[in-house]
């Protein structure tokens, strides 16, 4: 970096330097919107059933897990600084069959449906469906029907 004095004395620094100051502050004051870990926990409040899990985003698969009554399961990661993290869960239960596929965390880059966990999801799979942070979402699927991915409304 060269650093010039003026003819008064005074020390002149050359433009690319500041812009590269400016761009730096920019991208570390975004960092706690965009970079900051996220806390997925989902457990299983259905008596008598096992409830299993295939977790996966685009670049992470977390594999299968099955979890007994009041087991938990939890994974974190780093929201990436585009804000387009998405991760979903397939589940199936012994009393459900058929696999319900729910977005579990999308970053703040998609502009569709509330993005109401920020830090801390926390998923409860119960009898009559999903609930996300103490707000339900969404349901079993009935037998035979589709077994699209939901978006947590």
């Amino acid at each position: 970096m060269a650093v010039h004095q003026g003819i008064s004395g005074k020390v002149i620094v050359p433009m690319a330097t500041c812009v590269f100051v400016v761009l730096m502050l920019l991208l570390v004051m975004g960092k706690p919107v965009m970079c900051q870990e996220t806390n997925v926990l989902i457990s299983n409040a259905m008596p008598g059933e096992v409830l299993t899990l295939h977790c996966h985003s685009r670049d992470n698969d977390l594999g299968v897990h099955t979890l007994a009554y009041l087991a938990t399961y939890q994974f974190n990661f780093e929201v990436n600084f585009w804000g387009t993290t998405l991760f979903t869960c397939d589940f199936t239960a012994t009393n459900h069959p058929t696999s319900l596929g729910l977005i579990v965390f999308q970053g703040p880059s998609y502009q569709h449906g509330p993005w109401i966990c920020v830090n801390q999801c926390n998923w409860s799979a119960y009898e009559y469906g999903f609930y996300l942070n103490g707000r339900y979402q969404a349901s079993w699927p009935k037998l035979g029907t589709d077994t699209n991915v939901s978006t947590p409304t």
